[in-house]
């Protein structure tokens, strides 16, 4: 396997590193290769001419509630992609022509990174091999992680990201009588036509009434149709006032021009330790727990004043400090890091980074930033507090609760 070699911080075994080629079908660990190549070959045999003009889009089907069914009051994966595609509202093959990749057939929650890191290598191979013009890609996804799979791959794509990714899912399945599925595939489908349009490349979630970007968005609901919320940006767009063509927000800026650099992690999981602040947490627990050799960075989970018990913070940063990795912190309610009190203070002159972000997007920055910055924590602090693919809102973007979005 071609891979960057990590540095080696003793005693730690070493850092698995970034795919120098990340289109190289022979990295897929879950897809099979010889789908991806009979995809690529089913989208060339889509001229221009032959669809008369309909657009056409790459799909990857991943599983997820919008595919079950039910057995026994259990939802269990069911549906191909084809299977959920003949499900929607047929006036879209009017004007989409939807080609499907079935990549998983999963629950959501059975993921790994592994998994995202096979949609970012089949997703560049078929940038790099498809000769007809198409919108993008739109990906089926289970609700439970879709928010840090999105997160992910954005991040995985980097900042030369050419093409747009829409993920869509259900909070029911398309089979059921009442499902959010079909709704929400027809707006992911607009959404990725619009963004097309405006020659904007994102990687953004559709759910309920909105779109946001994939690096914005956390899980709030299980039920309602409004499963998602970006709860440090403004909207992409709402579906609520029924404009067709979608009218993206102004503050979206057009793709960049700049090389197409992917950097995807080899890897199936996190090497960050996630301590939530709780009344009554042993410090001497969390001690260990840092101490594992696997762990490379922790990621603090304050209270939501930005606070946390003396006792853990002092634990965390000397256990840190003796294996040279990083301790970051992070708000729970999704707010600005601030520094309003004692124990905020302290621990910004322990050095611990805040961040402002979501925790999906933070998981997935710190896997990178590891590989690209292992040793050198100041480089690591920079590249975790500068906006990479936009998970850190800018002035323009950034949601005021004040206000409307």
């Amino acid at each position: 396997m071609s891979v960057i070699d990590a540095q080696i911080l003793a005693p730690k075994a070493a850092l698995s590193g970034l795919y120098r080629e990340p289109g190289d079908l022979k990295h897929l660990q879950k897809i099979d290769p010889d789908k991806v190549v009979a995809f690529v070959r089913a989208l060339n045999h889509c001229p221009e001419k032959s669809l008369k003009g309909k657009k056409l889009v790459a799909a990857i089907g991943t599983g997820g509630t919008i595919s079950m069914k039910v057995e026994s009051d259990i939802r269990v994966p069911d549906l191909d992609f084809e299977g959920v595609f003949s499900r929607t509202d047929p006036h879209l093959k009017d004007t989409f022509e939807v080609l499907g990749l079935d990549a998983f057939k999963l629950d959501s929650p059975q993921m790994d990174y592994s998994h995202i890191h096979d949609l970012a290598i089949a997703m560049s191979y078929v940038w790099a091999h498809v000769k007809v013009p198409f919108l993008g890609f739109l990906v089926l996804h289970g609700t439970d992680t879709m928010a840090h799979s999105a997160a992910a791959l954005s991040l995985m794509m980097g900042q030369g990201l050419p093409f747009s990714v829409v993920y869509t899912g259900g909070q029911k399945s398309i089979q059921e009588p009442m499902s959010d599925a079909g709704i929400n595939f027809r707006n992911a489908l607009f959404t990725l036509e619009a963004l097309h349009a405006a020659d904007m490349a994102e990687v953004v979630i559709v759910m309920g009434e909105y779109a946001m970007l994939g690096t914005s968005a956390v899980k709030i609901d299980d039920t309602l149709v409004n499963a998602f919320s970006a709860p440090l940006h403004k909207y992409v767009t709402s579906f609520s006032a029924l404009e067709y063509p979608v009218r993206l927000a102004e503050w979206l800026k057009p793709r960049r021009k700049t090389a197409f650099l992917p950097s995807i992690w080899t890897g199936d999981f996190s090497h960050t330790l996630i301590v939530h602040s709780n009344l009554g947490l042993n410090p001497e627990v969390v001690s260990r727990q840092v101490s594992d050799p696997d762990i490379r960075a922790v990621l603090l989970f304050s209270y939501g004043a930005g606070t946390a018990y003396d006792g853990v913070v002092d634990a965390i940063v000397e256990a840190a400090k003796e294996k040279g990795i990083p301790v970051f912190v992070i708000s729970p309610v999704n707010a600005e890091y601030k520094i309003a009190y004692e124990s905020a203070k302290k621990m910004v002159k322990k050095d611990i980074i805040p961040l402002y972000m979501t925790l999906p997007s933070a998981l997935a920055k710190i896997e990178i930033g590891l590989r690209l910055h292992e040793g050198d924590v100041s480089a690591l602090a920079r590249f975790m507090t500068e906006s990479y693919v936009g998970e850190i809102p800018r002035e323009d973007s950034r949601f005021n609760p004040k206000l409307e979005r």
